[in-house]
C-alpha cells in the first residue's frame, strides 16, 4: 500500500490538501475498517499521477480514530463500498482537513 500526500501552493508555501492511499489490487478487505499509521514522511503525489484511476472520496463520516494509537486513523471501508458498488477503486482520497478534525489537531503541519 502506498501512502502519499497531494500538496498545492498557497500564498506563503506548499500545504498538504489530500492524503492519497493506493492499495495493491485485492489488498483491501471491504468488510472491515482499514487502520493507517499517520507517521511520515510521506511521498509527494502529483496531480498527473491520478491519471484515469478510479478514486473514492473518503468522507468525514467514514473516518474513525485508531483504537490502538492516537496517531492512527481508520476508514470504514464497508461504508465506502456501499457508496461505490461494483467500482474497481484504485485510490482512496482523504481530505487533510477531515483527518485533522477527527484527530483534533493540525496534523498537516507535521508532514
Amino acid at each position: 500500500m502506498r501512502l502519499a500526500v497531494y500538496c498545492d501552493f498557497i500564498s506563503e508555501g506548499m500545504h498538504p490538501f489530500q492524503l492519497i492511499i493506493r492499495p495493491e489490487p485485492g489488498e483491501l478487505d471491504w468488510s472491515k475498517t482499514l487502520y493507517l499509521p499517520l507517521s511520515g514522511p510521506f511521498e509527494p503525489f502529483e496531480a498527473e499521477q491520478f491519471g484515469d484511476l478510479i478514486g473514492a472520496s473518503i468522507l468525514l463520516e467514514d473516518l474513525v480514530v485508531g483504537k490502538d494509537s492516537p496517531q492512527q486513523i481508520g476508514i470504514a471501508l464497508p461504508q465506502v463500498a456501499e457508496r461505490y458498488p461494483g467500482a474497481d477503486i484504485s485510490l482512496l482520497i482523504l481530505q487533510i482537513a477531515d483527518v485533522e478534525e477527527i484527530l483534533g489537531y493540525r496534523w498537516g503541519q507535521q508532514l
